[in-house]
């Protein structure tokens, strides 16, 4: 077996386990969440104005990557939060954590963070609101919004009809309270399997992208004017699979080499904020005006941001 093909089989297996892994227990938390804090609540908390500032705590909160922030994604879509702070909480998740942050202080100084965060947190905010504007909710599959009892669903009749047949049977607490976990149990697996080809698919094609794409690729990037790298290294970004946090060493190097700041973080932000294994999955929720939608903001969220690293 070759050394490329060893590593791509490596990293399959190892980022499909991880993200599997990931995927359940997100979904599970998301599902536990959803079914104890009222919708309504949830609507509140992630509508109007304040509903932006929600979304974008929370998703510099949460420590995930591209791939691992969809879970919640369909959790908040599922209680019918709003849309645009859905979109700013998707967009903000794999780009801001305490550890990201905290990475980039340390490695880029206070200047560069500070521009960084500003600008992904500005955009994903901006971004969110123009696609609410636009009404580009739309172009959510329909299917995600189906849910459990006490959830709203576009079929509220029938999932009343099936509520109020499970509540009549009258079981013992412990054994509703069984069934009740169970049912939340094999809700999240049901969507797992809905997921687990896209994932699968995904999954493959970031190993064959880490197994067969030299390094010396990013290095070469170098040799270009920066009104052509940025964008260029914002495209290359979009295909690869990586997390911020991975990417940041990977940057120094690259920075080391000569490859200027303004590119580095252009490939640093379309690499974590998108991915082409996140793009295939989130196919499995949205149709594809959103998912051009959704990388063109991540694409421009890379140029500007490394435009104006460049500029300051």
């Amino acid at each position: 077996m070759s050394t490329e093909m060893k590593s791509a089989l490596e990293f399959f297996i190892t980022t499909f386990a991880e993200l599997a892994i990931l995927f359940i227990i997100i979904s599970f938390v998301v599902s536990v969440i959803n079914d104890k804090l009222p919708p309504e609540k949830i609507k509140q908390l992630l509508s109007g104005n304040r509903g932006y500032g929600v979304a974008v705590s929370l998703g510099a909160l949460t420590p995930f990557c591209s791939c691992s922030t969809l879970p919640m994604t369909i959790g908040l879509i599922k209680a019918r939060a709003a849309f645009g702070p859905i979109m700013a909480f998707l967009f903000t998740s794999p780009l801001l954590n305490p550890f990201i942050v905290g990475l980039f202080w340390l490695t880029f100084g206070v200047k560069v963070t500070l521009i960084y965060s500003v600008f992904v947190i500005v955009l994903a905010i901006v971004s969110g609101y123009f696609l609410e504007k636009f009404h580009f909710e739309r172009f959510i599959k329909a299917d995600l919004f189906t849910s459990s009892c006490g959830e709203k669903s576009n079929n509220d009749k029938q999932d009343s009809v099936e509520c109020n047949s499970s509540k009549n049977q009258s079981p013992s607490t412990v054994q509703q309270s069984s069934q009740h976990w169970n049912k939340l149990l094999v809700d999240t697996t049901k969507q797992f399997i809905s997921f687990a080809p896209y994932m699968m698919i995904g999954v493959g094609v970031g190993a064959l992208l880490h197994g067969y794409v030299p390094q010396d690729a990013f290095e070469n990037l170098q040799g270009y004017s920066v009104i052509i790298i940025i964008p260029l290294a914002a495209i290359v970004g979009v295909f690869l699979y990586v997390r911020a946090s991975t990417m940041v060493p990977i940057a120094t190097a690259l920075i080391a080499k000569g490859m200027s700041m303004g590119s580095v973080i252009s490939l640093t932000i379309a690499g974590a904020g998108a991915s082409l294994p996140e793009m295939i999955m989130m196919k499995r929720m949205f149709h594809w005006p959103l998912m051009f939608a959704f990388i063109f903001v991540v694409f421009a969220t890379a140029c500007i941001t490394g435009f104006a690293i460049e500029l300051i």
